[in-house]
């Protein structure tokens, strides 16, 4: 059994950003979504448990409305919980899970794939995110995709579309806006403009796109790059080009620069059929992350009420 930690509960001001972001880098399960700039896009005003030292962090997208406290994750963000630089536990996890402090009557946050659970398992549920191993990637790459994959590719191939590693983001938008999944048009496009001009900042954005024959760019997508792993984040493409198989092509062409590389592609997964079957495609391999819930909110029909207010269903 790991020992008992001091875990506090910090609201972002009483954050060190310096701190806390010098130990995910050092985190040996590290990820785009765990630096304080990136939570302070996708989870304004989130907050974290944490040890003094640092050497545990656990941070939480909270948010407020109608007075009640809550935790949820957000867009743009598919994996959190406990990071560390050193061994973590499933009862080190459990320790973090049950220093939520109580006032968040409702709780739906993704651990990352690191994390596991043996105390609160009954409260979690398995989903599936997609990895493939780029360093062992070379001019055999094709080979590993199925065949529908590359039937989409020769396509692209046949009509004469064209892949650019490095896209204008403004090239990104204008395609993104008009093509792109939002549940929030408004709020999102503002949270998407933030999120590339931050990743950009930071040098960690990759943009790619495919255009076709008149040079007309038609699919894009979005990857973080961090930790030696490329996070997909978003992907959009104008109907008729993606009848031509321009996602296929572009994600071909964003594993093609970066293969031969120690770094993993993480497709970010999906519960969707036809979804989990593109990402598959490509040879990547499924990895179980855990979704945890709690609800202490009212039961029946204020609990239903409450839920839409809140936007949980």
């Amino acid at each position: 059994m790991s020992k008992n930690l001091n875990i506090d509960f910090f609201h972002r001001h009483e954050i060190d950003d310096e701190r806390w972001n010098r130990s995910i880098d050092k985190a040996f399960n590290g990820n785009i979504y765990a630096y304080t700039w990136y939570l302070d896009v996708v989870s304004p005003g989130w907050g974290a448990l944490a040890t003094t030292d640092y050497n545990y962090l656990f941070p939480l997208p909270v948010k407020k409305k109608y007075g009640i406290s809550y935790i949820i994750q957000p867009l743009l963000c598919q994996q959190l919980g406990l990071y560390s630089s050193k061994h973590i536990s499933p009862d080190l996890t459990d320790q973090f899970i049950e220093s939520i402090p109580s006032k968040f009557r409702y709780i739906n946050i993704n651990l990352n794939i690191h994390n596991k659970t043996e105390k609160y398992s009954n409260h979690t549920t398995r989903r599936k995110t997609y990895m493939l191993d780029l360093l062992s990637y070379n001019e055999q790459t094709f080979k590993n995709y199925n065949q529908n994959t590359k039937r989409n590719i020769f396509k692209a191939i046949a009509h004469d579309l064209t892949f650019t590693p490095l896209l204008n983001p403004n090239e990104f938008l204008k395609v993104y806006r008009q093509y792109g999944f939002m549940v929030d048009r408004k709020k999102d496009i503002k949270t998407i403009e933030k999120l590339i001009e931050t990743l950009i900042t930071h040098n960690k954005a990759i943009i790619a796109g495919v255009a076709d024959k008149n040079s007309q760019t038609g699919a894009v997508a979005l990857f973080a790059e961090s930790h030696n792993t490329l996070h997909y984040l978003l992907g959009a493409a104008e109907p008729e080009i993606k009848k031509k198989g321009a996602m296929f092509f572009t994600m071909d062409g964003v594993i093609r620069n970066n293969s031969g590389m120690d770094k993993v592609l993480d497709f970010e997964g999906s519960m969707i059929p036809s979804i989990e079957r593109f990402f598959s495609g490509f040879g990547a391999k499924p990895c179980i992350y855990l979704n945890y819930q709690q609800n202490t909110l009212p039961a029946g029909e204020t609990l239903v009420k409450l839920k839409q207010k809140l936007n949980l269903i």
